[in-house]
């Protein structure tokens, strides 16, 4: 995906407050989370991390995690 794309899909996108990414991973202020890796992005002529993160949300949003959590020990 490009950055535009990306950009265009989370200025439509229904944002929760956390969203868990994988097992091991949960994104906590999801909207202050997509704002600031944006703003990364467009920033930084590279931008691959915020750009891998906002992907990374992204599928999150489209296919939750839904296996088991790491256990607590």
């Amino acid at each position: 995906m490009t950055a535009q794309e990306l950009i265009t899909y989370f200025e439509t996108a229904t944002l929760p407050e956390t969203l868990r990414l994988d097992r091991a991973s949960t994104q906590l202020d999801v909207a202050e989370a997509v704002k600031r890796n944006i703003e990364t992005m467009l920033l930084n002529s590279d931008g691959g991390r915020a750009m891998h993160r906002l992907t990374r949300i992204k599928n999150a949003l489209e296919t939750p995690y839904s296996g088991q959590p790491i256990p607590k020990l």
